[in-house]
């Protein structure tokens, strides 16, 4: 009934979610998460991870709530009757210390949201230079993820370059030497990022100046 996908321990591979269920009262399916495990095959973590809701899923977003550098997952639970509804739920990330990097991607002849932009991060690993890909989409099926680009990076020792064409114009800009673990903003046709400033916070109400890890 829903699914969608992210990068629940920033390794740099995307992983999906799955929100199983069927409009009939009976239907009992466990909501199932599958780790991409180095780009090979999929893992299923659903008890591992604590996801196997048994409840019937359907909007499912991913996004780093916290702004800890991790993606959260929030899913939307209920059935197609009225008298089989349930509480919606918040998965929330506890991180895995892989790095990362998070872009607002921002389009001024492209559409503000910069949707359909994409995006290419190389950066330097200890086995060599790999290229990481994301392009700007609100996901998969019903649920809408973040649109500022969360990407892990997984092992990397830096970043080489972050790539990103704009669709309008079909330009590619390049920004080198970016530091890894951080919020920037892209702006079409500016020369230079910005850093911005989030500061990360519990779920749970308390603040934290660190990211936990």
């Amino acid at each position: 009934m829903g699914a969608n996908f992210g990068d629940l321990d920033n390794d740099g591979f995307l992983d999906i979610y799955v929100g199983t269920g069927a409009p009939d009262l009976s239907t009992l399916l466990p909501n199932r998460m599958f780790r991409n495990a180095n780009g090979q095959f999929f893992q299923d973590v659903t008890t591992s991870g604590g996801f196997g809701h048994l409840q019937k899923g359907h909007g499912v977003s991913f996004g780093d709530l916290d702004n800890d550098g991790d993606q959260d997952i929030y899913e939307v639970i209920g059935g197609w009757f009225s008298g089989d509804s349930y509480q919606n739920v918040l998965f929330e990330n506890p991180g895995h210390g892989n790095h990362w990097i998070t872009i607002a991607v921002e389009g001024t002849r492209t559409n503000r949201s910069a949707l359909g932009a994409r995006l290419k991060v190389r950066v330097a690993t200890p086995q060599g230079p790999r290229d990481i890909y994301a392009t700007v989409s609100i996901g998969g099926s019903f649920g809408d993820s973040s649109l500022q680009q969360e990407i892990g990076l997984g092992d990397a020792t830096s970043i080489e370059a972050v790539e990103v064409m704009w669709p309008v114009t079909g330009q590619t800009q390049v920004f080198r030497d970016v530091a890894m673990d951080q919020f920037i903003r892209i702006r079409e046709g500016e020369a230079t990022v910005t850093r911005l400033q989030r500061k990360p916070f519990r779920l749970n109400g308390s603040s934290s100046h660190e990211h936990p890890r």
